[in-house]
């Protein structure tokens, strides 16, 4: 038997996962993301199967991530993490650059781009293996942990996408 609170105890992070579609930039809250090796510098990130995001990650087979701090606006994790990327431009509403052609948010605490090398297909996800292109380390404050999201975050989280929802309905 699994008991799921057994497993939040890992230590997850919050990131926006970038990616291109035909040009377009995308993007999706993951939070299963680790350094996987040192040399080559590698990363491991998984992402659910039925996410669009995942499936452009597939074509273009290279992908950015942001490394959110706990200070973030909760609206950027309810705008990457409520709705999909294939009916909305979820990078309209953020400030965000571009590293290596690939959006990152501009108010996070790192950067990091890479190219897939592998992945491997789950029932519910698949776990992504990618080789490390470029970092930016943008400031040394704390990151936003998965556990912080469910204990104290979430709630913050669902009042911004409901306002956003209001103000799209009302405008």
């Amino acid at each position: 038997m699994i008991d799921w609170n057994a497993l939040f105890k890992v230590s997850l992070g919050l990131y926006v996962l970038g990616a291109k579609d035909n040009g377009r930039d995308v993007g999706s809250i993951v939070d299963a993301v680790m350094i996987a090796a040192n040399k080559p510098a590698a990363l491991a990130v998984s992402c659910g199967n039925a996410s669009y995001t995942k499936s452009c990650l597939e074509k273009s087979k290279e992908f950015s991530i942001s490394v959110l701090p706990k200070d973030i606006d909760p609206f950027v994790v309810a705008n990457f993490g409520f709705q999909s990327s294939k009916t909305i431009n979820k990078w309209d509403s953020v400030e965000h650059e571009t590293l290596n052609g690939l959006p990152v948010l501009k108010n996070a605490l790192a950067h990091i781009t890479a190219k897939v090398v592998h992945s491997y297909p789950l029932e519910s996800n698949t776990v992504f293996i990618a080789e490390i292109t470029d970092t930016a380390n943008l400031r040394d404050d704390d990151n936003l942990l998965y556990e912080d999201y469910r204990k104290y975050f979430k709630n913050d989280v669902i009042k911004a996408f409901q306002q956003q929802i209001k103000e799209k309905n009302n405008g």
